[in-house]
């Protein structure tokens, strides 16, 4: 499994310009076939900053993924309305313990 996580600290006065932007890639990320889990947070104690979770079957997924045009689209609009440059960090899991 590969879990992508993301940052965008969005400019003042764009907090409600990125909300679709966002909605609409998590929710066309979600339909992919390779798409295990996808959300976005904003964080309550930094409003304007949204953390994104995204788990994938593979690194064909991720692959698959980055290709979209929806996708591409997204990377652009997010560095039009981020204060700074949006972090992106992919994480190759070997394994999962699930507690509980």
């Amino acid at each position: 499994m590969i879990v992508i996580t993301g940052q965008a600290t969005v400019r003042e006065g764009k907090r409600e310009a990125f909300r679709p932007v966002a909605e609409r890639q998590v929710t066309l990320s979600r339909q992919e076939e390779g798409c295990l889990n996808y959300g976005y947070y904003e964080d309550a104690m930094a409003p304007g900053t949204f953390l994104f979770y995204e788990e994938w079957k593979d690194q064909a997924a991720v692959d698959f993924h980055f290709s979209q045009d929806y996708c591409l689209e997204f990377m652009a609009a997010a560095g039009q309305l981020s204060a700074t440059p949006p972090k992106v960090n992919i994480h190759q899991v070997a394994e999962t313990q699930v507690i509980g």
